[in-house]
């Protein structure tokens, strides 16, 4: 609860026991925010707000003022509900050390290593495409970067349950949709850049500028761990006044891989870390995974580690879920689960499985529905290129015909063997069963996705490791799964 009159400029100190930018959710005594979004106006839903029990209203366009509520005009909405946001839940992200991880891919994965190696010193907390989770609490996010409210009211039962790191990811949309400009970072990292989400911004100058607004945000006390090997690093290096710590294979850098060896189930490196060298076996896969723990490292040296602790962390990293993800067996069958949402992805996993495999590679591709249109064809190209079998399925089912997709891709398979299974659990076992010792199974699309987005909801999945798993258990009858 706050008073009216710490939230605002105003002579009136009237109790204020929630603020909302939903009229749904509006209670009694509240401030409800009329912000503009894409689809929705908030100032459409003001005389909601007010029969909910609304008693503030904040505003940009002219409205109908009514007695008795309390109406308050501002020039950006949105930037007012970021700062009424922080005095409101006090400045939850000044109580912990903050991380933000952007970039077009990688953010996932580097925001969970942190988490998972913080867990071992103190109560850390994650926030992104995976869940938010922290303190025994795991649930979905609503989007990768979810909106001020969320995200502040979040924080601030993080700091009441006593989480000390929070490791969360930056998308170019949150950043441009304004949703974490309340929050003060520690630590932002780049991963790298490349043209994606050009529906939503525009230009690829436009896409890049919300990832660099990210960095000019940084305090001068702050720390910037940037990739050299990205074409756009002397760029982000000049938006920001916080300290830069670069990372890199290709480049010289504070924080280099060399030598590098991958194998089908882990990775061997040297880590060069000022000036000294270490070798690192960890079980993350693929030369893209490297680098994602180059920015880890990156992180950990802003949390205060020292190059002992910052070996034996990155030694004893734990893959994050559905992404790259080996599944153990003893059938000899390389099973590797992965989230795949770009076409470069696909290719850089084809890359990784061609260079380890000793059998075929087989691969149960999605379908990517009309939001990924243009994937179809170059997803086709790729998989005749790189595979020895695709088996086509669906990802999502937002109302189109899957098969129909499917088809599209396989137009551009002309000389492997591909078939289109149109549920997706049955794909992932039929890979399962025509697999051979030696061979590598990659099940792409859904990574630790338990559900298939509808038109309209979801229906519950399984889970492409789940089907796996119990695929061989049922193929290789009568042994117990924890065998497998």
């Amino acid at each position: 609860m706050k008073r009216l009159n710490e939230l605002f400029d105003i002579d009136n100190d009237m109790k204020i026991y929630s603020i909302h930018s939903d009229s749904r959710y509006v209670r009694p005594y509240s401030v409800f925010f009329c912000i503009e979004g894409l689809s929705v106006d908030g100032h459409r839903y003001v005389e909601d707000a007010i029969f909910q029990g609304a008693k503030v209203i904040v505003h940009t366009k002219d409205i109908p003022y009514r007695d008795h509520i309390i109406y308050i005009k501002v020039e950006d909405a949105l930037e007012e509900l970021n700062r009424v946001a922080n005095i409101f839940y006090d400045y939850p992200s000044k109580k912990m050390h903050t991380i933000a991880v952007t970039g077009t891919s990688g953010k996932t994965i580097v925001a969970s290593l942190v988490k998972g190696i913080m867990d071992n010193y103190c109560k850390a907390a994650y926030m992104g495409t995976i869940s938010l989770e922290y303190d025994g609490i795991k649930e979905q996010c609503p989007y990768t970067t979810p909106e001020t409210l969320y995200v502040q009211s979040k924080m601030a039962d993080m700091v009441k349950r006593g989480v000390k790191v929070v490791a969360m990811e930056a998308s170019s949309h949150g950043l441009a949709l304004k949703r974490i400009d309340g929050i003060d970072f520690n630590t932002a990292v780049l991963t790298h850049i490349e043209n994606e989400h050009l529906d939503f911004h525009g230009t690829r100058e436009r896409y890049i500028a919300s990832k660099k607004k990210l960095f000019e945000m940084l305090s001068t006390n702050a720390l910037a761990v940037l990739n050299k090997d990205d074409d756009v690093y002397e760029e982000f290096k000049a938006a920001t006044k916080a300290r830069v710590v670069s990372y890199g294979i290709e480049n010289e850098s504070e924080i280099m891989a060399k030598d590098i060896q991958l194998f089908i189930d882990h990775s061997e490196f040297d880590l060069i870390l000022k000036g000294n060298t270490y070798h690192i076996d960890c079980p993350l896969l693929a030369r893209f995974n490297i680098y994602n723990v180059l920015a880890t490292v990156g992180v950990l040296i802003g949390l205060g580690f020292d190059d002992r602790m910052i070996v034996d962390a990155i030694q004893h990293l734990k893959p994050v879920e559905g992404r790259m993800e080996f599944i153990p067996n003893r059938h000899k069958i390389t099973i590797i689960v992965d989230y795949c949402q770009h076409t470069r992805d696909y290719k850089r996993v084809f890359e990784f499985a061609q260079e380890v495999a000793r059998g075929r590679i087989i691969a149960v591709l999605g379908a990517p529905s009309k939001r990924h249109m243009k994937r179809r064809k170059s997803l086709g190209k790729l998989a005749n290129q790189y595979l020895d079998h695709a088996i086509l399925t669906q990802v999502d089912n937002r109302g189109e015909n899957i098969e129909d997709i499917c088809y599209e891709i396989q137009e551009e398979i002309k000389d492997i063997p591909s078939i289109i299974i149109t549920k997706r659990s049955v794909a992932v076992e039929q890979a399962i069963e025509q697999a051979c010792p030696g061979d590598v199974v990659l099940l792409l699309g859904k990574g630790h996705e338990k559900f298939i987005s509808l038109e309209v909801g979801q229906e519950y999945y399984a889970g492409d490791k789940e089907i796996a798993l119990e695929s061989l258990k049922r193929i290789y009858e009568g042994e117990n799964e924890d065998e497998l």
